[in-house]
């Protein structure tokens, strides 16, 4: 495991980041920060979404501390899952900075997070 973990230390800190962005969801649930009402952030911090990140940072995590290598079909299904997932927050946190009118944080990280992925995807190829 420790070898695997040093192989795919990228793809670890990927799944911790996306456990990460579930906890935020978690602890702002409902707290009425997402401006204005009605906005897709309203959407994206509800049970079945904070599920589905949890889903995909275990299914990076799984790949990062395990030798799945005999599964061909198993690291384009994790970089494919978090690759959307990243992009569809980007794409979220985007649309709430675009109405609001102010550049935050999470839309900064989540953009740098979705650009290391594809990065990594284009540059290492392996």
């Amino acid at each position: 495991m420790e070898d695997n973990l040093k192989h795919n230390y990228f793809w670890f800190v990927k799944a911790l980041e996306t456990y990460g962005l579930g906890i935020f969801f978690i602890i702002n649930r409902s707290t009425g920060i997402f401006l204005p009402p009605g906005n897709i952030l309203d959407t994206l911090d509800d049970p079945p979404f904070i599920f589905t990140l949890a889903v995909v940072g275990t299914i990076a995590l799984v790949f990062s501390l395990w030798d799945l290598h005999h599964l061909p079909f198993y690291k384009p299904l994790m970089t494919g899952t978090l690759t959307f997932v990243w992009l569809m927050f980007f794409c979220a946190f985007g649309f709430e900075d675009w109405t609001t009118g102010k550049l935050s944080f999470q839309s900064m990280y989540a953009f740098f997070v979705l650009f290391s992925i594809i990065g990594q995807l284009l540059i290492k190829k392996g």
